[in-house]
């Protein structure tokens, strides 16, 4: 008797590159918020990120940047991000 349970329960998932540091992600699309959490845990809530993106499902060939409010949808494989901390003055 073989067991199907593992085929019917597959969950998508989608691996992207965060500065440098591979990320599988549950969702096909990514917000600004959500990138700002994985790529610094624990930062002030009060932060502002810069985004960058290359290799996305999204106009002018798949790259170009978030800001807060907004997401993209990522490809299966090969989609990076470029957060960086941006601090107020």
């Amino acid at each position: 008797m073989s067991d199907n349970t593992n085929v019917q329960t597959r969950a998508k998932t989608y691996a992207v590159v965060i500065n440098g540091t591979p990320h599988t992600l549950d969702d096909e699309i990514v917000s600004y918020k959500s990138l700002g959490a994985l790529a610094f845990p624990g930062h002030d809530p009060a932060a502002i990120f810069t985004v960058a993106y290359k290799n996305a499902i999204a106009p002018h060939g798949g790259s170009g940047t978030l800001v807060a409010g907004e997401s993209v949808k990522v490809k299966k494989k090969g989609t990076s991000f470029d957060v960086r901390l941006t601090t107020r003055s």
